[in-house]
């Protein structure tokens, strides 16, 4: 997943010269690997919490933490398979639409942690009400444990609310889109690749650059203090981190 994961990034940067056989490869590995893990263990009670529903009976916790570890597995490697397909779609786009294609990876990377966040729930909802362990604390652990469950959900509810919101915004994270009238007195070459400005972009210093470029530009600063390329003024960063460099989180999600 790892090697998988960085060659989804470097094809999202290659934009129009991004290879489709690489992602149809990609698609039908992970597709297969998805399909064929879910029927060698399809009595092994992995179906249920898909469907946020408690396993049968009441899990071992080295089995609970199977079930829970494969599942997560397998919804990331779907997440990518879903990305590859707008990869796919988008390969052609010019302008604004690599905004389209990086809010739509960005917003499937949001559904996919919510998704990976409620998984685990049906799991350890049945392996501590097991009563083996005494009533008081069965019921002690799983309040605790819905507890903070519900406040890391609400959490990863709104950052893909703000993603979905994203799409139909007419502002862009790092400015706005310029006027003509702005254009022109700087001028129709973005500064960054020397070529015409597709979809112009506004920074809060009043410089302007093409959105592709200054995307790029920026995403490339990733841990570093974003600034403006010409004038190094800083960029306030986005209220929500962007995902539209292809990138899948595979930190798995335990509890």
């Amino acid at each position: 997943m790892f090697k998988s994961n960085e060659i989804l990034r470097k094809q999202t940067l290659l934009k129009g010269e991004r290879k489709i056989s690489v992602l149809i490869c990609i698609c039908l590995g992970f597709t297969i690997h998805v399909v064929a893990v879910y029927w060698w263990y399809r009595r092994d009670d992995l179906l249920y919490p898909l469907v946020m529903l408690p396993p049968k009976s009441i899990p071992p916790f080295w089995h609970a933490l199977f079930i829970i570890m494969v599942n997560d597995t397998l919804v990331r490697q779907a997440s990518m398979i879903l990305k590859c397909l707008l990869l796919m779609y988008y390969k052609n786009s010019r302008g604004r639409n690599y905004r389209k294609q990086g809010q739509m990876l960005t917003s499937v990377e949001y559904l996919m942690l919510l998704y990976c966040a409620l998984l685990p729930t049906p799991v350890w909802y049945r392996f501590f009400l097991n009563k083996d362990y005494g009533s008081l604390f069965s019921f002690l652990m799983t309040g605790l444990y819905l507890t903070f469950k519900l406040t890391s959900v609400v959490e990863k509810v709104k950052s893909f609310f703000t993603a979905l919101k994203a799409l139909s915004r007419k502002a862009v994270r790092y400015g706005a889109y310029a006027t003509s009238e702005q254009v022109n007195a700087a001028g129709d070459l973005c500064a960054i690749c020397q070529e015409k400005m597709h979809a112009p972009i506004l920074l809060r210093c009043k410089d302007i650059f093409g959105e592709d470029c200054v995307s790029e530009w920026l995403v490339g600063l990733r841990g570093k203090e974003r600034t403006c390329p010409l004038c190094r003024a800083l960029v306030k960063r986005a209220d929500l981190r962007s995902y539209g460099d292809g990138s899948t989180s595979l930190l798995f999600q335990i509890f």
